[in-house]
């Protein structure tokens, strides 16, 4: 009997150890499963690393700053004409160097440009900053013959919306230089169903019976709208050509929302409704919250310069604020801990900085040869202005202790009351409990 009990404690402990080396066993199976997939992962995400485009985007969208001049640039002319929209059906075609790009005088990239005149030239020139978009301007520098002046504040909607014409960013380029031509066309007064000429700035009455009548006219400079008559039949008969039309109806319907004059970047603070106030942790300011006459006010920093105390930045329900970027609307508080403050006494010296929503531009560069054309370079502004904030208060009301006392007094006898009644209630049912 005494065996047979030492055999089955055996099997027991032999069972329990196999149960452990399997559990084992799956556990390493499980890592080497895991392990597996997660290489097969890396695998996956190194393959289509490869096959990114790393290419240097050829967008010519918005600078912080734009330069007062540049040299014109016709990038990598060994790669010739690029041609993405033909037609077959009229041998006609829209074809351009793959970039027109600025540089500085020392020949530093400065950004790819877009074009305002496409029948003149525009490799190896200088460059000037003229007026902005929004200011009418005239239409070519070498047209005296021709009084029209126009702006072209759509433009700022083109660059802004381009990249929704897709292709890779050199195509991209390609779809919307043409957009931006096709708009200046639109801006200038040039209706897509006529050509112009230079002779008296009048609809000329030319046809063109093919493409090559177009490419004859620009040659001979008389021609003054950027896409002839069969640019744009053919442009109307692409699905690319409809996207990029599409994009110059909504530039030509949204000029308005681009006004030159931005209104005026202030930021008000209202010091003499500041009050001050004395919890039982803090002194603290009431809620103070900066505004402004413009309805483009976005975000506001607050720079503590110099305080008494550990000042903190609080919104109104008393949350740590990110003193460097608050939503206009919002309100905040300082305060702090009356440990840190030696008499009633609250000062603190302070800068409120009012940030307002990009402000958009683009201008126009006038070569140094009037027979070139013209150029577009984009700036994006963020106005901000600043206001000094000067705090101090000789005296802060103390917190009404003895409210705060009697209602503790209240509670306190409360509770005492209600723990009465229970016991009371508790002893009676054990009495009745012991009659039963």
């Amino acid at each position: 009997m005494s065996s047979n009990k030492m055999s089955s404690r055996a099997q027991v402990k032999k069972t329990k150890n196999q149960k452990a080396a399997d559990k084992t066993d799956k556990a390493m199976n499980d890592v080497k499963r895991i392990g597996i997939i997660s290489c097969c992962l890396i695998a996956i995400l190194i393959v289509i690393g490869l096959f990114i485009d790393t290419d240097e985007s050829y967008a010519a969208d918005f600078m912080d700053q734009v330069p007062d001049q540049f040299t014109s640039k016709v990038s990598d002319p060994s790669t010739g004409m690029q041609t993405l929209i033909s037609d077959t059906e009229t041998d006609n075609y829209i074809s351009l160097p793959k970039e027109f790009s600025g540089t500085t005088a020392d020949g530093t990239f400065i950004s790819y440009i877009y074009c305002m005149d496409r029948r003149l030239g525009m490799d190896n020139l200088t460059y000037y900053k003229g007026n902005s978009v929004k200011v009418a301007d005239d239409i070519a520098p070498d047209i005296e013959t021709i009084n029209t002046t126009a702006d072209y504040p759509g433009l700022l909607y083109i660059l802004q919306n381009h990249e929704r014409l897709g292709g890779n960013d050199s195509e991209n380029y390609y779809y919307t230089q043409i957009a931006v031509w096709w708009y200046v066309d639109r801006a200038n007064g040039f209706n897509d169903d006529t050509n112009y000429k230079i002779t008296d700035g009048t609809p000329s009455d030319v046809v063109e019976d093919s493409a090559d009548d177009k490419y004859d006219e620009y040659d001979n400079n008389l021609f003054i709208n950027n896409l002839s008559v069969l640019d744009k039949q053919m442009l109307n008969r692409n699905a690319k050509g409809q996207e990029i039309k599409q994009l110059v109806d909504e530039a030509v319907a949204n000029e308005g929302n681009y006004p030159q004059d931005t209104g005026v970047q202030d930021i008000i603070v209202d010091q003499n409704s500041i009050t001050y106030n004395m919890t039982n942790n803090y002194v603290e300011t009431s809620v103070i919250r900066p505004t402004s006459s413009n309805v483009n006010f976005d975000t506001y920093t607050v720079q503590i310069n110099n305080a008494i105390g550990n000042v903190q930045i609080v919104d109104e329900n008393n949350n740590p604020l990110d003193p460097t970027s608050i939503s206009a609307g919002t309100g905040f508080k300082l305060r702090v801990p009356i440990s840190d403050v030696t008499s009633t006494n609250f000062k603190a010296n302070l800068t409120i900085i009012g940030y307002f929503k990009d402000s958009y531009d683009a201008y126009i560069y006038n070569p140094e040869n009037p027979g070139a054309q013209r150029a577009l370079l984009g700036q994006v502004e963020r106005p901000s202005v600043s206001t000094a904030l000067n705090l101090e208060a000789s005296t802060i009301p103390t917190p009404d202790t003895a409210s705060n006392s009697f209602l503790v007094y209240g509670i306190g006898a409360l509770v005492i009351i209600v723990g009465i009644i229970l016991i009371i209630v508790a002893n009676r049912k054990q009495r009745n409990a012991k009659k039963k």
